[in-house]
């Protein structure tokens, strides 16, 4: 069977909302000294072929990678590509198949490690054997993508669950300086929305330092952003910590109350 990744011409895409104002800041304060930028996406890529799920790392109107998530008569695809030249991805050919690596946390993702392929699978069901994301949770996929001539290097958190049809995009992180190496899970130092702590993490601690104010009073906007953001961190949030989001005492009365604060939610 030959290779579907690439060959979809014509493609209807959902593209990534990003905070542009958060984004454009953090490359500013980034690019005097080179920083890693991390992202939490949580994004869940559609079966079917109306609609893949595209990032654009650095804001820049260009398609960084597309995830794609197709069902065939053999059997559901999943697979990923970077869309301009000279992208890679960190992968490996058997049988004249394209695969992507299924990188552990802390893998370096540079020039040593990139594949030859701008585009590989991660799944298709029995057709393709050595396929390593079959069944995967919390997986790291590695790429560099171009910036002009200059490639950028970045991970991708992923799980996988080829026979449900299910591709998760959870977070993300690239390197603002051209031809830096990148190790899969380096979230980096620049803020994290609602990481109030800081630690890292955005989690429940977070939550109970806005509740109470620790260690500095924060608004309702504050909130906002941590639930937006609730599960972000280095790569490592477990399946099993997961929790429903607590909405915080006096919310609904702060609400009614200043009419200034409403805004359209993302969901």
């Amino acid at each position: 069977m030959t290779d579907r990744v690439g060959l979809v011409v014509k493609r209807l895409v959902s593209r990534v909302a990003f905070c542009v104002a958060w984004a454009s800041l953090c490359t500013a304060a980034g690019n005097a000294f080179g920083a890693i930028h991390y992202y939490y996406g949580d994004l869940s890529v559609p079966l079917g072929f109306s609609q893949t799920v595209d990032i654009n790392f650095e804001n820049d109107d260009f398609d960084d990678v597309v995830f794609e998530n197709y069902a065939y008569p053999e059997g559901n695809y999943q697979g990923l590509y970077v869309p301009y030249s000279p992208g890679r991805i960190v992968g490996f050919q058997a049988a004249s198949v394209e695969y992507v690596t299924n990188l552990s946390l802390g893998a370096t993702i540079d020039a040593t490690t990139l594949g030859s392929s701008y585009y590989g699978a991660l799944s298709f069901a029995a057709e393709y054997p050595q396929a390593q994301f079959t069944s995967a949770t919390d997986a790291f996929v590695g790429l560099a993508f171009p910036v002009g001539l200059d490639l950028h290097y970045s991970w991708v958190r992923v799980s996988v669950d080829n026979a449900a049809g299910t591709l998760l995009v959870k977070d993300w992180a690239f390197e603002d300086q051209p031809g830096v190496g990148i190790t899969a899970g380096d979230t980096g130092t620049l803020p994290i929305y609602g990481d109030l702590v800081p630690d890292r993490n955005v989690n429940g601690f977070d939550f109970l330092a806005w509740q109470r104010g620790y260690p500095t009073t924060y608004t309702i906007f504050d909130y906002w952003l941590w639930e937006d953001n609730f599960g972000a961190g280095a790569g490592l949030t477990s399946p099993g910590l997961a929790m429903s989001v607590p909405e915080p005492v006096g919310l609904f009365p702060l609400l009614l109350g200043s009419a200034a604060l409403l805004r359209r939610r993302k969901r």
